[in-house]
Parts: structure tokens; C-alpha cells; sequence
């Protein structure tokens, strides 16, 4: 099976960019971003991708295994957890622990050799050679570890890509060491090498880092136009691929050119870009770094109280005190801001802390800066014999580490030193040997001046810029006229279509206003704009078929709630002076008041009340009553008031006969009654209050009521008149009204 494994990896390495770092797991890709940038973030996952998964079983060794770990997120193969291992040791030593880096590069190594992932382990073994000799800079070692590590690799199988990505990395590490040896030849050579392997199997992230990586190169042996052209590279590259990590790093690197080229505007305007992007990383150490690149720029713009700003920022940060070099370094900068800013004590103070954690520690660099301060703080506190001691020194370091820097400062403060002790001899040859040093640098920078490096530094831009936008120019240029030709054909599509949708739209604008019209004329009163009776035969019997429908499903067992706790009051309003308001008042006054009266009622509307204009002086007003044991004179009330607030200045009849029934009307039978029944029963009783009304001349009211346990056979002989006063005669229906005299109420059903 072990060759199934073999094929797997070698499909993966073809879908991929070889030397990129993509990891199945989307932890692990996080992790790897964070290392350099917050090593501790990169840490806490990486431990957490090993303790919250389990090692696959050593013996899946098929291609399933890889394709199952990125959904199954409580498994890691053995690649995997490798990888996890180079993040944390990776992390590790960021964080300073060189000790527990190898420890887990070890892990590594023994879970390789136990799955016999052998290209794994040679990935492993440079991993170690680079962090070791990061720590001991023992280039003669790493050389040779480096030359085994060859030598194992040429047995690996070459038919995998994979180790096209080693040995990329071998050479960039062989690369490494000749640039720390000041082996510039050398290193180019390596460089150039490794460039070939980028030119085979291209990755965009790799080969912006490759750039990145070549521009420091370039950088740190001073040759300024080849690290410009190379960073320069890389910033659009990585701005064009959004790699925000990437061009924050090159955003630094180039801060640092500038700083160095005394280009210092530009190099404030890269640091606030790298600045930022690190913001939202606020344990992050290369903020600090950052910061601290910052304050240098104002101090040197003369800028002193924003440098102590920054400074101060930096001290506070949480990584100074993991640094015993930024510890150092930042307490002599801030010696000598405040020494600028004639504040002695605090200088004296900063300084006299640097020198103590000094002592612990062997910083030739920055036991010569603080010579270099002490002599300066010397002369302004006219000390001439310890400022000629302290430059002495200073120059003395300066010729162990071969700094110029260093030596043209001791000489100036020499030259001060003796002249403030009265010896001019001494200290015009230090300021001879002085303006020598300054006047050799300046040779090395007048190479390229200010002005042309800015101009070359614009030139690059826009040739790297633009570069890549030329293929892209091309293929564009291709298309172009299929394109014009694909827009031509949906401009006039478009045209036609937006005159369809135009006409479509006043087509239906134009039915929407006669469907409107064709409901107002045929489901409204002509004269009320009450809801009329086509508008109650459409709804009504829907209504009414609905609510049985859900009654019997009750019944059925379907339905687990009672239907109908919300039941009908169905009320038969009769109003004489809509009967007679034509013949009193004239045509057109009679529309204005039926007018007026169907907005009036409107108004007296709520909930789900709703009336009718069942016929000319008829009413059906219905409304919810969940109690049907409700007093039926509260609607008549209700009623009545209405009536007597209508434009109560007009001389009308105000009398009102109301017949009123409830839905259901059989308590014990729902669907005994139907729409039309119902109204029967409705225009039964207020004809009994209208005859009521007549012989007693006031406003009546007849409320018919079924009894509880009034069967359905009671009114199912077709006649529901019939029926009704049948069931009256038997008892089953009463009769509540207004009229108390029931004797008489029975006579005029039965003349009915």
C-alpha cells in the first residue's frame, strides 16, 4: 500500500505550488502566517492542533487519509503533525527558546522515521542546521551538516516534486550563510540557483518571498539600486495579491533602505504602512520593531519629544522584555533623545541602566554606543578627561567590529574632548581623521545621489508596475472585440426588452386600475361604498365552510384545540331613514347622506368587525363573540348609539330594528345551518323587531338563540322558517327581544 501513499503526495505536489506552505488543515495555514509575526498566537495553535486531534492509524497509509483529515477534525496524519512540529519549533525560536525549538523539531524527526516519510526528515534536518546556526552563527558546522543532508537527498526518489522544495530550501539556507560570511559573490551564486527552481514550478508567495529575501541580501552588503529594484518587486507583487504580510515586511525593509539612504521622509511613510498592519497584532514583537524604527527617523529629523513617544511604546511593549538587546538598545536611545534635549539627569539615567544590563551581556555594537553616550554626556557636563576616555573606547570597539559609524563618532568626540581639555594638537588630528571617514562615506553615497535614487526608486515603481499589467494589456486587447460585439447585441436586447417591460408595465398599471374599478362597481353599494351583498355571498359561505371544516377535524381527533373560541354575532340592522331619505330629502341630497353614512360606519369599525349593505335600509353587521352567553341589548346599544351620532343636527328617524343570531347557531351541530339559512334566520328576527317596532313606534331589537342541546334534526326539514318557529313552539329556539310580552312575539311569528 505504501505506493498508493507515494502516488497520492505526487498528485497533491502537481496541484500545488511546490515550495508554498499549504497545509490541509486551515489551523495550520493560520499558525504558519502568525510565526513571524506573532509567535506565541503560532504557538497556542500549533499545540492546539496536536492535543485536540488523534494520530491517524500507522497503517492507513492510502491516498484517503489526506482527503479525510481536512472534514474530519479530530484526526492528523503523520505529514500533518510534522508540519505542526516545524510550526512550533519555528515559533519557539522566535520567542528566544532555541532549546525547546530543537526539542520539537526532534518530535518531528522520530514521527518521520516511524512512518518512513524520508523527504520529510531531510526537510526536518535543514529546518534544524537553520536554527542552529541562526543561534551560533557556526557557519563551518551548518556547511557540513548542509553537504550530508545533500548527499541523502540525491537517494531520495526523484520522481517526486517535493523535493524540488528541499532543495530550493538547502540552497537559500547555503545562500544565507555565504551573505553572513561577507561571501557576496558566493551568495549571489546561490541565489541565482535557487531562482531556477522558482522558474520551474512558479508560486506567487514563494517568489515574492524569494525577492523579499534577496533584497535584504542586497541590503545589508549596501548595495542600495539592487535591494531597491528587488523590494520593489516584491511590494506591487504583493500588493497586487493582497499578501498583506508580505508587503508589511517589505514596507519595513524598504523604511530600513531609506533610513539608510538618509531618504527619511520616505522611510517614515514605509513605517507607517508596516505600522498599520501590525497594529492589529498587539503582542506582536516586530510592532516593537516597527515603533522603534520610528522614533529613530524623528530623532534624526530632530523630531525629539515624537521619538520619546515612540521609544516609550516600545518600552512598555510586551516583547522588550523577552529582548535583552531591545532592553539595551531602547534605554541608550532614549539616552540620547533626552541628551538632545539637554535633560542630563534622565540621560544619565537611561544610560547608567544600559551600562548595568551591559555588564551581564557581550554587545560589542552597543557597548560602543554607549561609550559614544557617556563621552557625550561627559562633555556637556564638561568633563573632558572621562569624555577622552569613553570616545577611546568607543574607537577602540569600533576597530574590533569595523564599524565606520562608531569611529566617526569617536574622533568627533575626541576632537571635542581634547580641545575642551586645551590640547588643539590631539584635537585637530582627531578631526582630521574624522572628516577622513566622512568624507569616504560620503564618496560610497554620492555614487547615487538623493535625487537620482528617488528618481530611479519612481522609474522602478512604474517598470515593476506595469510590467505585469502588459500581458494582462494583451489578453484584454483579445477579448476586447468579443466583448464589443457580445455588448452591442444586449444593448439592443436591452432596448428591446426595456420597451417590452414598458408596455408590460402599463398593460398591467392599466388592468390593476379596471380590476380596481370592476371590484368597486361590482362588491361595493353604488350610493354607501359599503361592502354589498355580492361581496357577502362571495366570503360568507368560504367563511362559513372553512370554520366547519376545522370543527370537524376537531371532532376527528385532528386538531388539537377547539375551533371556534372565537365565535359570530350576526346582527340584521333595518334603518327606516335609509328607506325613506330619498322621498324626504331629493335625490341628490339623499347620495350625499348615504355617502356620508357608509363613511361614518366605516369609522365605527374595529377588530375584525365588519358590515354589509345587505338592501337598501338592510345592514349586516357581524363581529366576534367568544361569549355567547353575551347580553345581545350591549350590541343593540352599541348600535343605537351610532345611529343617534350621526350628524345629529339633521332631522332623520333614528329608529333601529335589530334581529340578531349567533354562528354557530347550533351548539351541539356547527354545520347544521348554512349561509343562506343563517340569513333566513336573521331576516326572520328583524322582521319580528321591525313589526315590534311598528306597533310600538321606538327602536326594537329580536335576538333568536338556540339551546344547548337543540339537535340538528330540529331544523333539517328544508324550510328553515319552518323549522325556526317550530323549534320556538317546541322550546329548542328562545326568543330574547327588547318587546317583553312573548305571548305576542309567538302571535307575529305565527302570522308570519
Amino acid at each position: 500500500m505504501r505506493w498508493l501513499y507515494v502516488v497520492s503526495l505526487f498528485i497533491l505536489s502537481l496541484s500545488t505550488p511546490v515550495y508554498a506552505s499549504i497545509y490541509s488543515s486551515a489551523l495550520l495555514n493560520e499558525a504558519n502566517n502568525l510565526i513571524e509575526i506573532e509567535p506565541s498566537q503560532a504557538k497556542k495553535m500549533a499545540n492546539s492542533y496536536l492535543t485536540s486531534r488523534v494520530l491517524s492509524d500507522q497503517r492507513e497509509k492510502s491516498p484517503s487519509a489526506i482527503s479525510r483529515e481536512e472534514t474530519d477534525s479530530s484526526i492528523r496524519t503523520p505529514s500533518s503533525s510534522i508540519d505542526a512540529y516545524k510550526i512550533l519549533a519555528k515559533a519557539e525560536y522566535n520567542l528566544g527558546n532555541i532549546h525547546t525549538a530543537i526539542q520539537q523539531l526532534d518530535k518531528a524527526s522520530e514521527l518521520a522515521k516511524t512512518y518512513n516519510i524520508d523527504y520529510l526528515k531531510l526537510d526536518i534536518q535543514i529546518l534544524k542546521v537553520k536554527l542552529l546556526w541562526l543561534n551560533d552563527r557556526e557557519s563551518t558546522t551548518a556547511k557540513a551538516e548542509l553537504a550530508k543532508i545533500e548527499t541523502n537527498l540525491e537517494s531520495v526518489n526523484k520522481t517526486l516534486r517535493l523535493t524540488e522544495g528541499i532543495t530550493y530550501r538547502l540552497i537559500m539556507l547555503k545562500a544565507d550563510i555565504a551573505s553572513y560570511d561577507n561571501k557576496v559573490d558566493e551568495a549571489e551564486m546561490f541565489y541565482q540557483e535557487a531562482k531556477s527552481y522558482l522558474e520551474q514550478r512558479y508560486s506567487k508567495k514563494v517568489t515574492i518571498d524569494y525577492h523579499i529575501v534577496v533584497g535584504e541580501f542586497y541590503l545589508t552588503h549596501k548595495e542600495y539600486n539592487h535591494a531597491l529594484t528587488e523590494l520593489l518587486y516584491g511590494y506591487w507583487k504583493s500588493v497586487e495579491s493582497n499578501q498583506s504580510a508580505r508587503l508589511a515586511k517589505v514596507n519595513r525593509l524598504l523604511a530600513q533602505l531609506f533610513f539608510e539612504r538618509q531618504v527619511l521622509d520616505k522611510a517614515l511613510e514605509h513605517l507607517s504602512q508596516a505600522a498599520d498592519f501590525y497594529d492589529g497584532f498587539e503582542n506582536s514583537p516586530i510592532l516593537a520593531q516597527v515603533l522603534k524604527k520610528m522614533g529613530d527617523v524623528y530623532f534624526l529629523q530632530g523630531k525629539y519629544n515624537l521619538a520619546l513617544v515612540h521609544f516609550f511604546n516600545v518600552l512598555d511593549h510586551e516583547s522588550s522584555d523577552r529582548d535583552i538587546h531591545q532592553v539595551i538598545d531602547i534605554r541608550l536611545s532614549l539616552s540620547a533623545t533626552y541628551l538632545r534635549l539637554f535633560n542630563y539627569p534622565q540621560a544619565e539615567h537611561y544610560l547608567s541602566r544600559a551600562l548595568e544590563l551591559l555588564e551581564k551581556t557581550d554587545i560589542p555594537r552597543l557597548e560602543g554606543r554607549a561609550a559614544l553616550l557617556s563621552a557625550g554626556l561627559a562633555y556637556h557636563l564638561q568633563n573632558s578627561a572621562d569624555v577622552i576616555k569613553h570616545a577611546t573606547r568607543a574607537l577602540t570597539i569600533s576597530r574590533q567590529i569595523e564599524s565606520m559609524y562608531l569611529s566617526q563618532r569617536s574622533y568627533y568626540l575626541l576632537s571635542l574632548g581634547y580641545e575642551q581639555a586645551g590640547r588643539p594638537q590631539q584635537a585637530l588630528a582627531n578631526l582630521k581623521q574624522y572628516n577622513s571617514l566622512v568624507s569616504l562615506e560620503q564618496q560610497k553615497l554620492n555614487r547615487v545621489g538623493e535625487d537620482a535614487f528617488r528618481q530611479q526608486k519612481e522609474f522602478a515603481e512604474q517598470t515593476l508596475h506595469y510590467a505585469g499589467q502588459e500581458q494582462e494589456l494583451q489578453k484584454y486587447q483579445l477579448e476586447h472585440h468579443k466583448f464589443q460585439k457580445i455588448s452591442f447585441a444586449l444593448f439592443l436586447f436591452s432596448i428591446i426588452l426595456f420597451f417590452f417591460v414598458l408596455r408590460r408595465g402599463y398593460l398591467i398599471q392599466t388592468l390593476a386600475k379596471e380590476v380596481d374599478s370592476l371590484q368597486t362597481d361590482l362588491f361595493t353599494h353604488s350610493r354607501s361604498k359599503l361592502p354589498n351583498l355580492r361581496m357577502l355571498n362571495a366570503k360568507l359561505s368560504n367563511s362559513l365552510e372553512k370554520t366547519s371544516q376545522n370543527f370537524e377535524q376537531w371532532q376527528l381527533g385532528e386538531l388539537i384545540h377547539e375551533p371556534l373560541n372565537d365565535r359570530l354575532r350576526f346582527v340584521m340592522i333595518d334603518l327606516p331613514f335609509l328607506r325613506n331619505m330619498y322621498t324626504q330629502n331629493g335625490y341628490k341630497a339623499g347620495l350625499e347622506l348615504e355617502d356620508a353614512f357608509g363613511n361614518f360606519i366605516k369609522s365605527k369599525l374595529d377588530g375584525l368587525a365588519r358590515v354589509y349593505h345587505f338592501s337598501d335600509a338592510n345592514l349586516l353587521y357581524i363581529e366576534s363573540n367568544s361569549d355567547r352567553d353575551s347580553s345581545p341589548e350591549e350590541m343593540f346599544l352599541k348600535i343605537q348609539s351610532w345611529i343617534n351620532h350621526f350628524e345629529p343636527e339633521r332631522n332623520i328617524n333614528r329608529t333601529v330594528r335589530m334581529g340578531i343570531a349567533d354562528y354557530p347557531f347550533l351548539p351541539r351541530a356547527y354545520t347544521a345551518i348554512n349561509d343562506q339559512e343563517l340569513l333566513d334566520v336573521l331576516l326572520m328576527s328583524a322582521n319580528l323587531a321591525r313589526e315590534i317596532s311598528l306597533k310600538e313606534g321606538t327602536s326594537q331589537w329580536v335576538y333568536l338563540k338556540a339551546i344547548d342541546n337543540a339537535p340538528a334534526a330540529s331544523l333539517a326539514t328544508g324550510n328553515i322558517r319552518e323549522a325556526c318557529k317550530q323549534a320556538i313552539n317546541q322550546g329548542l329556539v328562545k326568543v330574547q327581544s327588547s318587546y317583553k310580552n312573548e305571548d305576542n312575539i309567538k302571535k307575529l311569528l305565527k302570522d308570519d
